[in-house]
């Protein structure tokens, strides 16, 4: 449940601070998130990555329709690909190695952050 809860609220959160903030935000974003739900480093990684690879693949598929792949027609060769969909799950990579990482960095804080608690009147 904390996973697919993870999974919707990073999409949602991720989506609205990207349309203020620039792309860089949603690793942020995930991180606020996972460090806020607590769940291990896998669960924690594949909730970012999920959420965050399908926002980018469903904002991709969305520009590639709206603009009747003029945009896609042009990248593709440059990369090699044959297919647009082909640069639409590259952007879901992409997307989701950005939102898997910023989920684990939260989620690595707050296991610091409650390990080093006990330690703070040590000498």
């Amino acid at each position: 449940m904390k996973f697919i809860f993870q999974v919707i609220l990073t999409a949602l959160v991720s989506y609205m601070v990207e349309l203020w903030l620039g792309p860089w935000a949603i690793a942020v974003c995930a991180a606020i998130i996972s460090f806020s739900i607590r769940t291990n480093g896998a669960t924690s990684f594949l909730g970012g990555f999920v959420a965050l690879s399908l926002l980018w693949m469903s904002k991709a598929t969305f520009i590639d329709v709206a603009t009747h792949s003029v945009i896609s027609s042009k990248i593709i060769p440059l990369l090699g690909f044959q297919h647009p969909i082909m640069l639409i799950l590259l952007t879901g990579l992409i997307g989701g190695i950005l939102g898997g990482f910023g989920s684990l960095i939260g989620q690595q804080l707050y296991r610091l952050l409650q390990k080093n608690q006990g330690d703070v009147y040590r000498k």
